[in-house]
C-alpha cells in the first residue's frame, strides 16, 4: 500500500470514527434569535399591503411594542429631513399624540423609542414652538435617521429612531407583504448615516432558516439531507453574523449569495420547514465556536481540503471520499488554441501563440491548483479560483476545478470503498448531545483571523428546482432526543481519485484542440449537497452526514 493510499484511509477512518464520537461540553456560546436581513431588490421605496401594523423597537436586546398603525391603503416609508422641534412630552400611544398634534400645525406624532410617542413639528425651533404653543419645547438635534410613515400619499407619523421595526397586526402567521412578497418577522427600515433606507427583515433564526433552506437545497431531496442543510445553514448564519460582514450596512446578513439566498415566505416549502423544525437551534462547532459550514452542489467523487481552495488550513475542513455522488455532474468544455490566444491577448497576457496548457499542481481531492497556459514567448499560471474563470469568456466559468484535459491528469489513482460506519445509538440530555464515548482526535487550534467565508460564494453553485407543493406532515422529532444509528441495506462504493501532486504534465495532443472533462459543481470544501442526499438515500441519518463532512466538529 502506497503512502497516499495510506494516509487517505487514516483520513476517512477519522471521518467514520467522528460519526459515533460527541463532545459532552457544554458550549456558553449564545446564539442570537432575531436576525436582521439585508432585502435586495426592494430598494428604498418600501410598500406594506397589511392594513394594520405595530411599531416599535428593539431595545437593549428586548423589543418594546408602541401599538398599531391603521390605514385601508397600506404604508409606505420615506426619509425625511429639515428643521423639526419637539414637544416635551410623551404619550402612551400613537391615537394621543395625534389627537394633540391635530391641534398645531405641520405636527405629526413621532416615535422616538421606549414605547412612547411625542409630537414634531416641522419648519420651526424650540424656542418659536415654545412661544406659539406655551408648551415645553426643544430642538430636533439630529434627524440623520428619519423616516416619515405615509399611507395614501399622506404623511401619518414619523420615527427618528435607527431600528424602528413594524410587523403585521391583521393576521394569524404574523406575515408582512413587503413590495407584494411576504416576509415574517418585522420589516425594519433602516437609515445608517443619513442614507438612504434600507430594508431589513427582522426575523426569528429558525423562521430565516425557513425562507434559506428552498433556496440551497431542493425541497425534493431525502429528509436527512434536508435536515443536514438545515443545521448547515443555521451554523453558518451564526458564524457571519458573528463575522460582522454587514454591520457597517445595518443589518447582519444579505439575502443573497455572499450570504445565503433568502427569499422570505413566499419561497416555503413543507419538506423543507419541517427540517428545520426538526433540528431546532442545533449547531455545530469546533472548540466552542461556530464553524464556517460551507457547502456546494456536488464534489464529483471527493471534498478537498479547505487551504487547497481558500488559504486558511481549517482542521474541520477536511478532504474526504464522497462515493455517494461519484460520476455525477459531468461536464464537458472545449478550446482550440487559437482561441486561447485570442483570450490571453485580450486580457494583457502577452504570451504569445498557446503551444500547450499543464497541469502544474492537484490537490487531495483531485482538484487542479495550478494549470499553466503555455504560450511561444511566455507563461501564464492561474491558481486558485483563477482555474475555474479564466475561461469564462470562451465557454463559460468551469463548474469546478475537478478536470482532465485531452485526457491527461497528474498523480496516481486511489481507490477508496465507502461501507456502513459502525456507530452505538446516542443519547443527549437537554439540547446538548452526549457521546458514548468522550475523547476528540487532536485538533489543531482555529486563529480567529482565519476565515475563508468572504472568499467564496456559496450556495451559489447549486440549480435547485422546486417540486410542486405538497401536503407533507410536519415533523415532529424532538431535538433534545435525538438519536443516530447505524443505516441498513447499504451498498459499498468506490470513489477512484487522482494523489495530490507537483508537477508538469503536458495535455497538448496536437491536435490543437483542449477538451475538458470534469466532474462536480461548486467550490469543493465542506458538505456536498448531492452527496449528503445520496448519503441519506443510504440510510444515514443527518448526524452522521455532517460528521462525515465537518471533521471533528460538536454537534449541540
Amino acid at each position: 500500500m502506497n503512502q497516499f493510499h495510506k494516509k487517505i484511509i487514516k483520513v476517512f477512518t477519522t471521518a467514520l470514527l467522528c460519526s459515533s464520537i460527541w463532545s459532552a461540553t457544554a458550549y456558553a456560546y449564545n446564539a442570537v434569535q432575531t436576525v436582521h436581513i439585508g432585502l435586495s431588490g426592494i430598494g428604498s421605496s418600501i410598500s406594506l399591503s397589511n392594513k394594520i401594523i405595530t411599531i416599535g423597537a428593539e431595545e437593549n436586546g428586548s423589543y418594546i411594542s408602541a401599538g398599531t398603525l391603521k390605514s385601508e391603503k397600506g404604508f409606505t416609508f420615506a426619509s425625511g429631513n429639515g428643521t423639526y422641534a419637539a414637544v416635551s412630552l410623551y404619550y402612551d400611544s400613537y391615537d394621543a399624540a395625534k389627537q394633540k398634534s391635530d391641534t398645531i400645525s405641520n405636527a405629526l406624532p413621532a416615535y422616538t423609542g421606549g414605547g412612547k410617542w411625542q409630537i414634531y413639528v416641522s419648519g420651526t425651533t424650540g424656542d418659536q414652538l415654545r412661544q406659539k404653543t406655551g408648551l415645553a419645547c426643544e430642538n430636533v438635534s439630529s434627524t440623520a435617521n428619519m423616516i416619515l410613515i405615509q399611507s395614501g400619499g399622506k404623511t401619518i407619523a414619523l420615527t427618528n429612531i435607527i431600528t424602528p421595526q413594524f410587523g403585521a397586526a391583521d393576521n394569524d402567521d404574523e406575515t408582512i407583504t413587503i413590495n407584494n412578497k411576504q416576509y415574517r418577522g418585522k420589516i425594519q427600515p433602516t437609515r445608517v448615516n443619513g442614507g438612504n433606507i434600507v430594508p431589513v427583515n427582522a426575523v426569528n433564526i429558525e423562521h430565516y432558516l425557513y425562507g434559506v433552506l428552498p433556496g440551497e437545497m431542493s425541497p425534493s431531496f431525502a429528509t436527512e439531507a434536508l435536515k443536514a442543510q438545515a443545521v448547515a445553514s443555521r451554523t453558518y448564519a451564526l458564524k457571519k453574523i458573528d463575522m460582522k460582514a454587514h454591520n457597517k450596512s445595518g443589518y447582519d446578513l444579505c439575502d443573497g449569495t455572499h450570504c445565503q439566498s433568502y427569499k422570505g415566505k413566499s419561497s416555503e416549502f413543507d419538506a423543507t420547514n419541517a427540517a428545520v423544525d426538526a433540528t431546532k437551534g442545533l449547531v455545530m462547532y469546533y472548540q466552542g465556536e461556530p464553524i464556517e459550514s460551507v457547502f456546494f452542489a456536488s464534489s464529483g467523487g471527493y471534498t478537498e481540503n479547505s487551504e487547497d481552495i481558500w488559504t486558511a488550513p481549517l482542521p474541520y475542513l477536511k478532504a474526504v471520499p464522497d462515493v455517494y455522488e461519484v460520476d455525477t455532474n459531468t461536464w464537458t468544455k472545449k478550446f482550440t488554441a487559437a482561441q486561447l490566444t485570442n483570450l490571453t491577448s485580450s486580457k494583457g497576457d502577452n504570451i504569445g501563440q498557446v503551444t500547450d496548457l499543464v497541469l502544474s499542481k492537484i490537490a487531495q481531492g483531485g482538484r487542479v491548483q495550478e494549470l499553466k497556459i503555455v504560450g511561444t514567448s511566455g507563461t501564464k499560471v492561474l491558481t486558485k479560483d483563477q482555474v475555474r474563470t479564466y475561461f469564462s469568456s470562451l465557454n463559460g466559468t468551469f463548474p469546478s476545478k475537478m478536470f482532465t484535459i485531452n485526457g491527461r491528469s497528474s498523480g496516481s489513482k486511489t481507490s477508496v470503498t465507502m461501507a456502513a460506519p459502525s456507530s452505538s445509538p446516542l443519547t443527549s440530555v437537554g439540547t446538548n448531545i452526549l457521546p458514548n464515548i468522550s475523547t476528540f482526535p487532536d485538533n489543531a487550534n482555529v486563529a480567529a483571523e482565519d476565515s475563508i467565508a468572504d472568499s467564496y460564494v456559496i450556495g451559489s453553485d447549486s440549480i435547485v428546482v422546486a417540486p410542486a407543493q405538497t401536503e407533507i406532515l410536519p415533523n415532529t422529532t424532538n431535538t433534545t432526543n435525538i438519536t443516530s444509528t447505524a443505516p441498513t441495506n447499504t451498498q459499498q462504493r468506490t470513489v477512484t481519485v487522482t494523489a495530490a501532486s507537483s508537477g508538469g504534465i503536458s495535455t497538448s495532443d496536437g491536435s490543437g484542440t483542449f477538451v475538458i472533462e470534469g466532474k462536480g459543481n461548486g467550490h469543493g470544501a465542506g458538505m456536498s449537497q448531492k452527496g449528503a442526499n445520496g448519503m441519506a438515500a443510504q440510510g444515514y441519518d443527518f448526524l452522521t452526514i455532517l460528521h462525515h463532512y465537518y471533521t471533528g466538529v460538536t454537534i449541540q
